[in-house]
């Protein structure tokens, strides 16, 4: 049990809990299922590109540093 309730701990922190506290996932309110689906490919696709590129940086400060660098973000899009 203890197993069971650590790896569904863990996957709550690692994946459920970024995706609606940095995206605000739960405040969806669409019911199709096919664009929540999509939806949550792209958020996952996101934050693995994000993970890959943050370092030491705290997220805030990264975000703000593409929001002011536009040609920033294409070139991380692009280098997927």
């Amino acid at each position: 049990m203890d197993w069971i309730r650590g790896h569904w701990g863990g996957m709550e922190n690692r994946n459920h809990w970024r995706r609606d506290a940095r995206m605000g996932e739960d405040g969806s309110r669409s019911r199709q299922p096919n664009l929540l689906a999509n939806s949550v490919l792209i958020r996952n696709a996101l934050l693995s590109l994000l993970s890959e590129r943050l370092g030491a940086q705290s997220l805030l400060h990264f975000r703000e540093r593409l929001l002011s660098s536009p040609k920033q973000c294409l070139a991380i899009l692009a280098a997927a």
